[in-house]
């Protein structure tokens, strides 16, 4: 038998093989006991081959087993692996930790020309290099005993038997391995089956894995008819198609999205990779549902999608009840924009023109036709928009027994939704003009006599619900009003003796302004009443100057009266002769004085409700400060104790005789002077909050009152163990509004905040989460927005819709006057600015608050 000697280099194809990674230079991350054990085997354990370079060795433990052995050895030790990018003769990284997402960050962030092998390579590189090692060392000492059979026996069963503890070794981590993955896939199960949302899984092959109790309640599809197969898309859709799950599986791009979801869709701002989007599935339930639906990948430790999860809630109820909004809402609207234009200062055929134009938008009719009642008891058109007049006046019938005149007789609202064929007269000569469905509105007088009536026509069936009715009779009582009013109005106007008694009259006193220069050209007698000068001194003002400092910005809303067609001035300071101010609301309108354009001012006084509202907002700031008087006593303490401490040393020094070296002298003396000046500053801050302040508009910005809060409410979130995070954008342009009652908005709210957040964590069932407040400043389009959030009780929905309302509370009797709140609405509505709230019962709440943002100093329009 012939042997020869085998070499101890590997061969041009050992190349590859993976014990050539440790001659290259290398950088081990991970220093726990299996770096110990591979550096053991390399430097102290007989290792045949050519040692590696290890370079260092990191991990977060500098006393980590590994950690500690490499200092031994005197190789470098670092808790920041990234440092070992920077060694230019890095080849190598080796991770020996067990992290999940370590390997795959190393991956993104190291030199491109280093080579990874992560934990799951190592343990493979760990078996083949102890076999490798043996093999060699047997190789060696079979050359040595090249001719003694027994020994080569001895040495191949001692060689076998080593590499069958490394495979049973190997068996036992692929079992342990393989027990983890089945543990981890029963509880995945476990969670998914326990959801009470709807969620089902696909793995690689788009293939059903879990279908949950609640989406076999949402879709009637039972598990057992979905799990195993590719039929996830038959609860929502009539054939085969892509769920999100799918998507999200396929990676396609976003127009093949689009094709599927329109643009009903979004990229999720939580997940990365995840998708969003809504839909109606006619297929759920009786009469479909709406679903918002949630898919987002399942990633094995490589990065690789190796599935996709995807959630459904069923937004049926709430997009019912956002469709009943949105219908309430145009309603409002469309009324309100009929009622602006029947009160708008115009003739009263421009104004039943426009209300009827506005009508007829909201009802998405064709034409409208208005038939009073003349002298001869019989009704003849005066209005019409839309279908040419020719239709209503052809239309017009003088028969008692026709519709028209039925719906008058009656005095109740008359519809037909499709017209039948067979219809006659009036009816039946609307359908051949290609009116389909009719709506008749009786028109009433105050004394509630019939006077006229309104035809609505459209040329598609449509179906009237009684909603729309009630919209149509409130639209025909109105427009019935306007008239009644117009014609009293034109007899009143045809007498100038009357107008003036009229104008005189009234119980506020009134303006007549010239349009572009805005001097009062006339006024009543109430407004010499009302501010002291005669009515000869008041012809000719200039009439913003009435309003003191406001006068700049009341001329600048004057300016837009003809666009806007009217404005309201709330709580504006003006003043009589001998200066005494007073407040108003200023209605101003375009209209004509003779031939000439002008404008009407109408000021209301409303001195004693502010007042009244100045007094109950004092008030409420006397209670506040009963709140803070805890966190006063301890901002005034602190400085208190110092001063003493430095009073009681300058004491006891003088008593023992001994001097006072010049640098302690001068430090205690400054340390007094800074906490009296701290002391002075509390109570100057607490002396102008309490001050009574009045409804002015000054430039604000909005983050010096939110700061303010804190400097007497500090200690009492401290007290209250809650975590405050204020992110207050710099550079934020002012707003109108005046500090004092701003600070008072925010000291509510954020009283509001603490009381949520102590009743929350009453509860001894809330764990692992802390008390939180958020107080958050920034520029949003023209608006400046502050959000309030906390983590709190929340609301629910019948809490938010009386929030605001004077005297409610949901704190118990004798903690809370439930005027907080309220006031912070006024004071927030005093300066042009909402408030809203987004609240979930809870999890928390956000005050949402508004204001107009004004120029920063230095800009020009």
């Amino acid at each position: 038998m012939n042997y020869r000697k085998p070499s101890i280099r590997t061969s041009r194809a050992d190349e590859t093989m993976p014990g050539q990674i440790f001659e290259t230079r290398l950088a081990i991350v991970g220093g726990g006991k299996f770096c110990k054990a591979i550096l053991e085997f390399l430097f102290e354990g007989g290792y045949e081959k050519a040692r590696p370079h290890v370079l260092g060795v990191a991990d977060m433990d500098e006393n980590a087993a590994g950690m500690r052995y490499a200092r031994d050895l005197g190789i470098p030790t670092s808790t920041d692996y990234t440092q070992f990018y920077e060694m230019e003769d890095l080849e190598t990284i080796l991770e020996l930790t067990r992290s999940p997402d370590l390997p795959e960050s190393i991956r993104r962030t190291k030199p491109a020309h280093v080579r990874l092998i992560d934990h799951f390579e190592a343990r493979t590189l760990w078996d083949f290099l102890q076999v490798e090692n043996a093999m060699t060392r047997i190789l060696q000492r079979l050359w040595q005993e090249k001719g003694d059979q027994a020994a080569v026996i001895s040495h191949f069963e001692r060689f076998s038997r080593h590499l069958m503890s490394i495979l049973k070794r190997r068996n036992r981590r692929s079992k342990e391995i393989e027990m983890e993955l089945h543990e981890h896939e029963r509880t995945l199960f476990q969670i998914i089956q326990g959801s009470t949302i709807p969620t089902f899984v696909l793995n690689a092959e788009h293939i059903v894995t879990h279908w949950n109790k609640a989406m076999e309640r949402l879709t009637g599809f039972p598990a057992s008819q979905v799990v195993g197969t590719h039929r996830q898309w038959a609860p929502f859709y009539g054939q085969e198609r892509h769920t999100m799950a799918d998507v999200i599986l396929d990676q396609i791009d976003e127009q093949e999205i689009r094709k599927l979801y329109g643009t009903k869709w979004r990229k999720s701002a939580l997940i990365e990779g995840a998708y969003e989007a809504e839909g109606f599935f006619p297929q759920l339930g009786e009469n479909g549902k709406w679903c918002w639906f949630t898919a987002a990948p399942i990633k094995a430790p490589d990065g690789r999608i190796i599935g996709a999860i995807e959630t459904l809630w069923d937004k049926t109820e709430d997009r019912k009840a956002e469709e009943e909004r949105e219908r309430r809402t145009r309603e409002l609207a469309a009324l309100c924009s009929i009622y602006t234009a029947l009160s708008a200062p115009w003739s009263i055929e421009e104004r039943t023109r426009a209300a009827l134009e506005e009508t007829r938008s909201f009802m998405a009719a064709d034409s409208i036709c208005i038939f009073l009642l003349d002298e001869d008891y019989s009704y003849h058109l005066k209005f019409s928009v839309g279908a040419p007049e020719s239709l209503c006046r052809k239309s017009h019938m003088a028969d008692e027994n026709s519709t028209l005149y039925q719906v008058a007789k009656n005095r109740a609202i008359t519809v037909h939704e499709n017209l039948p064929d067979s219809a006659d007269g009036e009816i039946r000569m609307l359908g051949e003009e290609g009116i389909k469905s009719i709506a008749y509105i009786p028109i009433s007088a105050k004394e509630e006599k019939v006077f006229g009536v309104i035809r609505i026509g459209s040329k598609k069936p449509r179906h009237f619900n009684s909603e729309e009715k009630n919209v149509l009779e409130l639209i025909g009582n109105r427009i019935g009003v306007a008239i009644e009013n117009a014609v009293l109005q034109e007899k009143s106007i045809k007498s100038e003796e009357k107008y003036r008694s009229l104008f005189n009259n009234d119980p506020n006193p009134i303006f007549i302004l010239h349009s572009d220069s805005f001097r009062i050209l006339d006024t009543n007698r109430r407004a010499e009443a009302y501010y002291g000068y005669t009515r000869r001194e008041l012809i000719g003002m200039y009439f913003p100057d009435l309003g003191g400092e406001d006068h700049a910005e009341i001329a600048s809303g004057l300016r837009t009266v003809h666009k806007k067609g009217s404005i309201l001035f709330s709580k504006r300071r003006h003043y009589k002769k001998n200066g005494k101010p007073f407040f108003v609301n200023i209605n101003v309108s375009p209209a004509e004085y003779g031939e000439s354009d002008v404008l009407i001012a109408s000021a209301t006084d409303i001195t004693e409700t502010v007042e009244k509202e100045t007094q109950l907002i004092q008030a409420s700031k006397m209670t506040t400060l009963g709140v803070m008087a805890a966190g006063m006593a301890h901002e005034i303490n602190q400085p208190l104790n110092v001063i003493q401490i430095c009073a009681d040393y300058f004491l006891k020094m003088v008593n023992r005789g001994q001097e006072i070296g010049e640098d302690d002298l001068k430090m205690m003396a400054n340390d007094i002077v800074e906490n009296v000046q701290r002391i002075a500053g509390v109570i100057k801050h607490v002396r102008d909050f309490s001050r009574q302040s009045e409804v002015v508009r000054t430039e604000v910005n909005i983050n010096d009152p939110i700061r303010d809060v804190f400097k007497v409410l500090g200690h009492q979130l401290k007290v209250h163990e809650i975590d405050l995070q204020t992110d207050l954008a710099p550079d934020l342009p002012p707003i109108m509004a005046q500090h004092n009652r701003l600070e008072q908005v925010f000291i509510n709210l954020v009283t509001n905040a603490i009381d949520a957040l102590d009743e929350k964590f009453e509860d001894p069932d809330v764990r692992d989460e802390k008390k939180s407040l958020t107080i958050r400043s920034f520029l949003e389009d023209t608006h400046v927005v502050v959000h309030v959030t906390d983590n709190g009780t929340g609301m629910p929905e019948e809490v938010k819709n009386k929030i605001f309302e004077p005297f409610f509370t949901t704190k118990k009797t004798g903690t809370g006057t439930g005027l907080g709140v309220s006031i912070s609405y006024g004071i927030v509505k005093d300066y042009d600015g909402t408030i809203q709230i987004e609240s979930e019962p809870g999890r928390g709440t956000t005050f949402i608050i508004k204001f107009p943002a004004g120029r920063k100093s230095g800009d020009h329009e």
